[in-house]
């Protein structure tokens, strides 16, 4: 919905629509884990690629339209509200993987499948013999000697890409430079820079069908691998209590029709993702992806709001997972939060806690505005739901129907090493534990992920795939060792463990070239010369005396390496002698 000049905040827009575009009022604070920040960063834009127009995604904002006599004040109140016993008998929460799983590279298959890995070799290769049969391929090019990727190869492929997130270097060519002082061995003895870029090139997901050119068909080179990885994510965990709700972006710039763009976000342009993780661990339970209005018409319930429905249709995820499941509390920031998200979730047995803006929609008048001193509080109830609004340094406004309205003492870190005891709501305390899990998870992806710039799309997002794969396996190992009591391994050396076990013995083999080249040079046959670019003569010309440069335009068109040489001696003694070098 396109801003106007004469745009009024309070008019109520269509439950139904897909993106939402409202200002954000000066008195409310962002949602973030510290309250104390003031950085506002909810909600997100849209950048049509064609005619640039800037669309926000955001929620609904309203005057309320509830009587304020349904809301009783509560604040002097502390009783609790209803809850449902957590329970998801017969089954247990954490992990559900088998016993004999003990290795990293065991785990990450749990993910990351043969099955999976022999459908992209496909993919690769029947993409790379359609490209190159099409393709006039020059004498020189690095395509003369492709080949198709073979299984170890492909996973050998994957451990050096995951070896790259912990090596961060300028560009991928470095991590083959022979000079002293770059140098990385581990590269080389693996792949030939030659055969990795020619892998990572012809790198493919899926090939949509070339008759059908709309959004729903080009959005099939990632979506498939991605549903595929998200079935496999929450097949082997079961969140704990507490479950949170929040986006993941993808960074990227490039033109597609539902790139995301909020100037507040450390990562303000890229590809979004709607996440369910488990707050405890930052285990990523379900995912899903923002193709733009694809996606919402997806979505059930088409009278609620996108955010509202989002938020339901990743718990449902769990639900159909884990039938026997109540009593799971679910935290979400200020974008998804509103009072029919809770009264849904109620319906559907979970509680709900999260930061909400009060120009949503049912918010009492009392609580737009509210006057109140530092470290003071304001609650009103309606049934089993609270709205508690809390002046820190500024009005942070909560929704829940699991907390009271009691306060609790903590210790609050200043600059400079000293804390201070003050005294916040308790639902505030919960909210701030528990709403980290998906911050959690971005933040181990941060710290060794692999993310190169790319001009397609669904690179990035199969490379964040795999890294939410890397995450998740190596947050079911450390569970395991923790429920065993034993020591688990750092991140770091997690994953470069996995990197020698998907490498495995796996070297490429470079000396049949070596042999091939000789075998054609010697081999007595007839060589046709050409003519091309001015080079040095592989015979009489070197560089390491004075004067000792010749070049020639000459050149052999049947050796393999197209060596430039004079005709007549040097000519003769490239294919004839074993030391052709003068």
């Amino acid at each position: 919905m396109e801003k106007n000049n004469d745009y009024d905040e309070n008019i109520e827009l269509s439950d139904s629509e897909d993106v939402f575009d409202f200002p954000v009022l000066e008195d409310i604070v962002e949602d973030n884990i510290d309250y104390n920040s003031d950085t506002s960063s909810s909600g997100s834009e849209i950048i049509l690629p064609k005619r640039r127009r800037m669309i926000v995604i955001e929620s609904e904002s309203e005057e309320s339209l509830e009587d304020l006599d349904e809301w009783r004040d509560v604040t002097e109140e502390l009783d609790i509200p209803d809850r449902v016993n957590f329970s998801v008998s017969p089954k247990v929460i954490g992990p559900q993987i088998p016993t004999n799983i003990v290795q990293p590279i065991q785990y990450f298959k749990l993910f990351f499948t043969n099955e999976l890995v022999h459908e992209i070799i496909k993919e690769t290769n029947n993409y790379a013999e359609n490209v190159l049969k099409n393709k006039e391929i020059s004498s020189n090019s690095i395509w003369q000697t492709w080949r198709a990727v073979e299984e170890d190869e492909f996973w050998a492929f994957i451990g050096v890409i995951i070896n790259m997130g912990t090596i961060p270097l300028a560009n991928m060519q470095e991590y083959w430079s022979v000079m002293e002082n770059s140098r990385i061995p581990f590269f080389s003895k693996i792949f030939t820079r030659k055969r990795f870029m020619q892998i990572f090139w012809m790198l493919h997901l899926k090939s949509p069908d070339p008759a059908k050119n709309d959004i729903r068909t080009r959005i099939q080179r990632a979506s498939n691998f991605l549903e595929y990885i998200n079935s496999r994510f929450s097949d082997y965990f079961i969140p704990g209590e507490n479950i949170c709700v929040d986006e993941s972006v993808v960074k990227f710039k490039g033109k597609i029709s539902f790139i995301t763009y909020n100037p507040n976000k450390p990562t303000k342009w890229g590809i979004r993702i709607y996440v369910l993780a488990d707050s405890e661990t930052g285990y990523v339970y379900s995912i899903l992806p923002y193709y733009g209005s694809i996606t919402s018409e997806n979505l059930p319930r088409r009278d609620l709001l996108v955010s509202t429905r989002i938020a339901l249709h990743l718990y449902q995820q769990l639900l159909d997972r884990v039938p026997t499941a109540e009593g799971y509390h679910m935290h979400t920031d200020r974008y998804y939060t509103s009072i029919p998200l809770a009264e849904e979730l109620r319906k559907m047995k979970c509680h709900f806690t999260g930061t909400i803006q009060t120009n949503r929609k049912g918010v009492p008048t009392s609580l737009k505005k509210p006057k109140l001193r530092e470290n003071k509080t304001v609650a009103y109830k309606r049934g089993n739901t609270m709205l508690l609004a809390w002046r820190d340094k500024r009005i942070v406004t909560l929704l829940s129907n699991w907390h009271n309205a009691g306060m609790i003492t903590t210790n609050r870190f200043i600059r400079g090493g000293t804390n201070e005891v003050i005294e916040k709501p308790k639902v505030a305390v919960g909210y701030t534990k528990s709403m980290g899990g998906v911050d959690r998870a971005d933040q181990y992806a941060s710290s060794y992920c692999f993310l190169r710039m790319s001009l397609k799309w669904w690179r990035k997002l199969f490379f964040w795939g795999m890294e939410m794969s890397i995450i998740n396996s190596y947050i079911l190992y450390k569970t395991v060792q923790h429920n065993k009591n034993e020591k688990a391994l750092t991140h770091l050396k997690y994953r470069k463990i996995l990197v020698d076990q998907l490498v495995g013995d796996f070297r490429q083999e470079r000396t049949r070239v070596s042999r091939s080249i000789s075998e054609i040079r010697l081999n007595g046959k007839l060589h046709i010369m050409r003519k091309g670019p001015k080079r040095d003569c592989v015979v009489c010309s070197t560089r390491k005396q004075r004067d000792s440069r010749r070049q020639t335009s000459e050149y052999c068109d049947t050796c393999p390496s197209k060596p430039r040489m004079h005709m007549g001696d040097c000519f003769q003694r490239y294919h004839t002698m074993v030391n052709y070098k003068i």
